[in-house]
């Protein structure tokens, strides 16, 4: 049995213990967490012999895989609307080496690793840490030590979470539709007649979804802070006619999401003139607002009255619910009272969400939740359709990155990239690049269409028509990733038939007896098929506009095949 040293951060503490359970299957643990008082903190830390550990991945961990040292450990920050708890570290092959997780996703936790090269010793540290736990809680911690490919490993950590899981909400297929967003396109100045002729173009570009996002509740300029929200009222300057713009866009073919950041009410708003005495937190300077204490029944009816006004009176089709991260207990949070009917913050935002849902859907069943990073466990995810990895403007690496970790930590839900953003100047092989780096989950575009040249208007039409047709495999087939800790060098979905590959660092691709597209996003001149069995290959190769290059057929061992910055091969066995 493992070794664990259980304390309270600082002292061994012996009303808690860690309990082995049989073991399922080979190469997994099971330990019972068992709590007999309450603690404000509970530390269960183990060590283990530095072998083989290259990268350490985690749900938010971004492009940072690197090995912490004894003072700055990597570490989840979890709840029941923030993270998730589970951590990996990973081999030189990208299989795991170990994976650490907690069954309980909800209670505010935190899963570590760090080097202890201090100790002078050939060892690493883990840890689990529980926040404010009372008598009689238990949880499972799991350690999983099979070498597993990545996603493989998270599946399972994922199945564990999901067994009795019921989502509040549908998944209908528009979630899985092209997006257009009005945030890096128009920031707090969105205009309803130069809107509607964005989504007029985008329309007929392939786009079937829009969010209409922060701006349109603010009159005049924007204020780069949330001073003015919170009373949630189309701006008449911007918006004359809010009801004709929501028709507009119905009569292109798009379902519209309308963006709320919940939490706050801004300090000029009537929304904080009557709860100012309701609230959990306030907050000069970059925010400009107080977070509403949502604890209070009347604090959450305000707000599910205010989206179901919108669902009634405007007809919208969805919510882009931000800043769920912010509702959070501070220094300045008040003690819980007789007013509240519920003790914990986080109860409370399960609460609002379980309101929210019930009230939309009972309106619209199909009703589209959007959330973003990093709102990834199990629980809240129940009350979402759509996650779209956090604000990374122009950088289509860490879109990348964000997107195939949300798809190895969800399921029954849409994984959205952050919105692309190009200038009207930048070229066709660039912006394909950009597009390339979010294959696999539903591309989110905000680019002035108006503004968009020709060739920039075709590519995207040419990439939403690959996206459209290849929709499943890309967003549901199985996800197969090399190289974690460099941030996936290339990825590829799979189903039994057909194989979906984009190479990002990588330059050589294997034929694996699928038909297969392979695209270049590596900035190399091309690639070169390793053909091992000499099966007579047909290749086709194509540019980023999806236009016929080449048409060949071969056998060798080794095909060195040029292809365009943004472009693809298709490789298929042909028939003896």
């Amino acid at each position: 049995m493992m070794r664990f040293t259980v304390t309270d951060g600082e002292k061994e503490i012996s009303s808690a213990a860690v309990l082995l359970l049989p073991e399922p299957q080979c190469g997994e643990e099971l330990y019972k967490i068992k709590v007999n008082a309450y603690t404000l903190r509970l530390r269960i830390e183990w060590t283990e012999p530095m072998r083989g550990h290259i990268a350490v991945w985690t749900p938010d961990c971004g492009r940072n895989r690197g090995l912490p040292q004894w003072f700055h450990a990597q570490k989840t920050d979890a709840c029941f609307f923030r993270g998730a708890p589970v951590l990996a570290t990973v081999r030189t092959d990208g299989n795991t080496h170990c994976v650490v997780s907690l069954d309980d996703a909800c209670v505010h936790s935190s899963l570590g690793y760090y080097v202890d090269d201090f100790s002078e010793r050939d060892t690493v540290v883990f840890f689990a840490e529980l926040t404010g736990v009372g008598a009689g809680y238990e949880t499972v911690l799991r350690i999983d030590r099979k070498n597993a490919p990545l996603p493989q490993a998270l599946g399972e950590v994922l199945s564990r979470w999901n067994v009795g899981i019921e989502k509040a909400v549908t998944l209908p297929e528009d979630a899985f539709a092209p997006l257009y967003s009005t945030w890096y396109a128009f920031h707090q100045d969105p205009k309803q007649a130069e809107l509607t002729e964005e989504l007029r173009i985008a329309a007929q570009l392939g786009f079937r979804t829009v969010i209409l996002d922060d701006g349109w509740q603010i009159a005049g300029g924007g204020t780069k802070d949330y001073l003015k929200s919170g009373d949630w009222t189309p701006a008449p300057d911007k918006f004359p006619d809010f009801k004709g713009f929501v028709r507009d866009a119905h009569a292109f073919g798009l379902r519209l999401l309308l963006w709320f950041a919940v939490p706050f009410a801004g300090f000029e708003t009537e929304a904080y003139r009557r709860f100012q005495n309701k609230l959990l937190h306030r907050e000069a300077g970059f925010i400009n607002a107080g977070t509403l204490d949502i604890r209070y029944p009347e604090v959450r009816e305000y707000l599910v009255g205010t989206y179901l006004r919108f669902i009634r009176e405007y007809d919208i089709d969805g919510l882009k619910l931000d800043f769920l991260d912010n509702f959070r207990e501070n220094e300045d949070t008040p003690a819980y009272n007789e007013e509240m009917d519920i003790p914990t913050v986080s109860g409370a935002v399960r609460r609002l969400l379980e309101e929210v849902c019930a009230a939309a859907v009972k309106e619209k069943p199909d009703f589209l939740f959007e959330y973003r990073q990093y709102y990834v466990g199990p629980e809240i995810l129940r009350f979402g359709n759509l996650l779209r990895v956090c604000d990374c403007a122009f950088d289509a690496v860490t879109n990348r990155i964000g997107a195939v970790d949300l798809r190895m930590m969800t399921r029954d839900v849409a994984v959205h990239s952050d919105m692309l953003y190009w200038s009207p100047e930048e070229t066709a092989e660039n912006c394909a690049l950009q597009l390339l780096n979010v294959m696999f989950s539903v591309p989110q575009i905000s680019v002035r269409l108006t503004a968009a040249g020709e060739e920039q208007r075709r590519l995207i039409g040419a990439f939403l028509s690959y996206y459209k047709a290849n929709r499943d495999l890309l967003t549901r087939g199985e996800l197969c990733v090399k190289h974690p800790e460099t941030g996936y060098s290339a990825v590829s979905a799979e189903n039994a038939d057909r194989r979906i590959t984009v190479l990002y660092s990588e330059s050589v691709s294997r034929f694996g007896g699928k038909n297969e597209d392979v695209w270049n996003a590596s900035g190399d001149p091309g690639t070169v098929i390793l053909n091992e069995d000499r099966v007579r290959l047909r290749v086709r190769v194509y540019d980023c506009f999806g236009a016929l290059l080449q048409n060949f057929i071969s056998g060798d061992a080794a095909i060195p095949v040029p292809v365009p910055a943004g472009g693809y091969l298709n490789m298929r066995k042909e028939p003896d």
